[in-house]
């Protein structure tokens, strides 16, 4: 019996770039980006190993490819935080709680959002900065609130790392609170329009410690 594989489908361009990177995300997760192959990637994917160079031209590529797929994941997870109907600390804690249900809930995605912070990538560089203007709209612009974004994203994944460093993982409500509260209490203090005067409930500040 023949070890051949069958004719592969006729997939759009879009779509089989698609699935590389859904393909690619398993394979790069928890691993050095270097250490990975296109041969590793081309049969994950059920594909020639020239048609990955083809579409994403080297492993940068492919990689800023991922984690550009990664973060419109995540963007997509934390959206609802950001409703005006809701008060500026309830968005500050639906964030932090739909940022960490993503982390784990999504490790592989996750695992390359976090080594995005060390890629230099052009493309990455640009997704990470066209994520903290979007925040900043969002919270009403300038350049004082564009740092707060910054930092509070950065605050969110640097603890979800240490989270995953543990060899006792603290609860998740402890940790939606812990992480809430610290940001709330610094940016009900520095984001504009009045946001300082509003009550920070939903915090149970009790729990923290």
């Amino acid at each position: 019996m023949s070890g051949r594989r069958g004719p592969r489908t006729r997939l759009a361009p879009e779509l089989r770039k698609a699935q590389i990177v859904e393909a690619s995300i398993t394979v790069f997760a928890g691993r050095d980006p270097s250490s990975v192959t296109f041969e590793e990637i081309a049969e994950a994917a059920g594909v020639s190993r020239a048609l990955v160079y083809n579409y994403f031209g080297d492993r940068g590529g492919l990689l800023a490819a991922v984690c550009l797929h990664c973060f419109d994941h995540l963007d997509a997870a934390i959206a609802p935080a950001f409703d005006r109907a809701l008060r500026p600390a309830e968005q500050a804690k639906e964030w932090v709680t739909r940022y960490l249900s993503f982390a784990l809930d999504n490790p592989d995605e996750w695992s390359m959002i976090a080594s995005a912070t060390a890629s230099q990538h052009p493309a990455v560089q640009d997704a990470r900065r066209e994520r903290v203007r979007t925040i900043t709209e969002r919270w009403g612009g300038g350049p004082e609130v564009r740092v707060l974004a910054a930092a509070f994203s950065g605050l969110l994944q640097a603890g979800m790392a240490e989270q995953d460093e543990l060899d006792e993982p603290l609860e998740f409500e402890k940790l939606v609170n812990l992480l809430g509260v610290l940001a709330w209490k610094g940016l009900g203090q520095l984001i504009p329009a009045g946001i300082a005067t509003v009550s920070p409930r939903g915090f149970d500040s009790s729990r923290v410690g």
